[in-house]
């Protein structure tokens, strides 16, 4: 299993856009029905640090970057020049316990 975090932090102005990026590239990810990919966004306290978390059991990058609403958003996010840029760190699952959620 692969699973990478991407984690990054914008200006307050940019929170709206980046949500409606995300849910444009979500969507068509959505839609492309990948098995075995599961890709969750989420918004950390502060309001502006957003945190992807990646699973799939094959690299989904191709898939990924060949996405328009994929290179809208990022080429967008980088644009907005962001408080902390986009890093990503690839992790290993050592335990877990329950279903996976929506």
């Amino acid at each position: 299993m692969i699973i990478t975090r991407h984690r990054y932090r914008v200006k307050p102005e940019y929170v709206a856009q980046n949500r409606q990026n995300l849910d444009e590239f979500i969507a068509a990810l959505t839609a492309a029905s990948v098995p075995g990919l599961s890709y969750r966004v989420f918004l950390e306290e502060d309001g502006q640090t957003f945190l992807h978390l990646v699973t799939s059991q094959d690299d989904p990058s191709a898939v990924i970057t060949g996405l328009p609403s994929f290179k809208k958003f990022q080429s967008e996010l980088l644009a907005s020049e962001p408080l902390q840029k986009p890093d990503q760190v690839g992790m290993s699952l050592v335990a877990a316990s329950g279903e996976s959620y929506g």
